[in-house]
């Protein structure tokens, strides 16, 4: 599956914003607060699809690019802390592990990662690559 959000079922839907990303594979990296608005940061695995596509380096399976998944006017509907603790790589990043992210109706997802489950509802969602 690629550039897809996902309802309860976990069937994929293919949203435009995603196409030539590929989340299953794409590294979370975190989440920051910028005014009233959340950003999802990520290091996204591309697709040969996603124009900013080039060739992987030899021993990498994909081409990765950092962005985001930006939430205008966010809010926050419901936040569950998870039970993993968040790692620290040998290079010094924070390992945050998987992230799912499912829709949940209009400008509404749920974001489920091993260290948070979070409901988010924004006026606008939108994937911006660095």
């Amino acid at each position: 599956m690629s550039h897809a959000l996902y309802d309860g079922a976990m069937n994929s839907r293919y949203l435009t914003e995603y196409e030539g990303t590929y989340l299953e594979d794409s590294y979370f990296l975190g989440i920051l607060a910028e005014g009233p608005n959340l950003r999802l940061r990520f290091l996204f695995a591309l697709t040969n699809e996603h124009p900013q596509y080039a060739s992987p380096p030899e021993g990498e399976a994909h081409c990765y690019r950092e962005g985001g998944i930006l939430l205008e006017q966010a809010t926050v509907i419901s936040w569950r802390p998870g039970r993993q603790p968040i790692l620290q790589d040998a290079d010094g990043s924070f390992d945050f592990g998987s992230v799912e992210l499912h829709e949940m109706g209009p400008m509404r997802v749920r974001c489920l990662t091993e260290w948070f489950d979070a409901v988010l509802e924004a006026s606008q969602i939108r994937l911006e690559l660095a």
